[in-house]
């Protein structure tokens, strides 16, 4: 899971806008935010190799955003825990592969949590875990609907997030246009 030096706020969200306008999306009941998503563009050395969140992210201010990059690195997607379920998640992906097709872009690319790791990785290592969720013999609340949406798993991203303990991993996702 994200530490609190990892999650956005107002100066992160407009440097966002700032640097790459295109890739930002929200979703809105009335003018209520319900949902939001963030990317910025990259190239395949930076994003197809070992990563960590914070520096990807250049710490949340996107500063690694290439404007030549074949790649929309998918930086972050929430939806308000009331209105799950209703297909903004799959609304706002679906807008990311418009842009990405309207660019001449080759993807997407994220570095994507597996929360649901935390109940075994007593019993797991990460690779059979993720494995184990590929396959459909395990369901984890965030990778099993990006697999829904075409992303495929390349790599696991071996301390991506800061911190300790098992959430600190991730998965390499690729969406191929």
């Amino acid at each position: 899971m994200l530490s609190s030096a990892e999650w956005y706020d107002q100066a992160k969200f407009e440097a966002h806008l700032r640097v790459f306008s295109a890739g930002q999306h929200v979703a809105l009941d009335g003018e209520r935010v319900v949902g939001q998503s963030s990317a910025f563009r990259a190239r395949t050395e930076q994003v197809m190799v070992q990563h960590r969140f914070n520096d990807i992210m250049g710490y949340g201010y996107f500063t690694n955003h290439d404007p030549q990059g074949e790649w929309l690195y998918g930086a972050d997607m929430s939806v308000h825990a009331q209105y799950r379920r209703r297909g903004i998640a799959t609304a706002l992906y679906n807008t990311r592969k418009v842009l990405i097709r309207a660019l001449g872009m080759r993807g997407m690319v994220a570095g994507g949590m597996i929360p649901g790791y935390a109940h075994y990785h007593t019993q797991l290592r990460v690779e059979d875990y993720v494995a184990q969720v590929v396959a459909g013999t395990l369901s984890d609340p965030t990778l099993t609907p990006q697999l829904r949406q075409g992303f495929t798993v390349r790599d696991i991203l071996y301390h991506h997030f800061d911190g300790e303990g098992p959430l600190v991993h991730a998965t390499l996702l690729v969406w191929e246009a």
